[in-house]
């Protein structure tokens, strides 16, 4: 089969070397030689989406994917942004259903639903497994905007039946965990359980969520996220946020 393909690697100064026949870059640890943290991706992403968008455009344009695969290689290249601390390949070969080949672990998933007081926007990878994951958990972000995209400033109350939810800890450099119940400002955090067992057998995880006011308990909305049993972890698609 003709294959054409490129590659980026990503660093912690996202330095690029783009080739849209063949490539090659290079990969910058910081200075304590660790990959970057969760408060560093965060800092880097809106940045990173639109370089994104606008490769996206190079590469249909050159036919390596087509335009009804563009948000799906988008959500592809952010879960690997995500998984490897920044690091990675951005790839894309002309090669039919190459996207049908992405492990649903390594893409992230956008999930929304609508409240009077707004939007509620859920990033979270489309499947976990504590057996095969390189994040400590299954990624949680989420944010709320107006009917017309303007961000409002909330808070997020996050509770579970099973399971745990951890946080990076910036000043200490490590994971700590953070319990059944959670409130943040949205930013990104984990939740894991442990594995299923062997025979695939197990029950629906559930994280429900409850969207506060800035500065008081008011609740401005409520939703659930829902977990379905897959193979020795879970997974979710776009009806998980209900």
């Amino acid at each position: 089969m003709r294959k054409i393909a490129f590659g980026i690697r990503r660093g912690a100064a996202l330095l690029l070397l783009l080739g849209l026949v063949c490539g090659a870059g290079m990969a910058l640890a910081n200075e304590s030689g660790q990959l970057l943290t969760m408060e560093d991706l965060r800092e880097l992403q809106p940045a990173y989406e639109v370089f994104l968008n606008q490769l996206a455009d190079v590469v249909i344009e050159r036919g390596l994917i087509s335009p009804e695969e563009r948000e799906d290689w988008l959500m592809y290249q952010l879960g690997d942004y995500f998984q490897n601390g920044g690091y990675g390949m951005i790839a894309a070969m002309f090669n039919p259903g190459l996207l049908a080949d992405a492990r649903p672990q390594d893409s992230l998933l956008r999930l929304e639903k609508e409240f009077s007081a707004g939007v509620l926007h859920v990033d979270t990878m489309r499947a976990y497994s504590p057996l095969d994951a390189t994040l400590p958990g299954l990624l949680l972000e989420a944010s709320l905007t107006s009917a017309e995209g303007l961000p409002l400033e909330c808070r997020i109350r996050w509770s579970c039946g099973q399971g745990g939810f951890a946080t990076w800890d910036a000043m200490e450099g490590r994971v700590v965990e953070v319990g059944l119940e959670y409130v943040n400002d949205g930013r990104p955090f984990y939740w894991s359980d442990q594995p299923l067992t062997d025979d695939g057998a197990g029950a629906n995880r559930r994280i429900t969520l409850e969207v506060l006011a800035a500065e008081s308990d008011t609740v401005l909305g409520k939703a659930e996220i829902s977990l379905t049993p897959s193979g020795s972890g879970w997974s979710l698609d776009e009806s998980a946020l209900q």
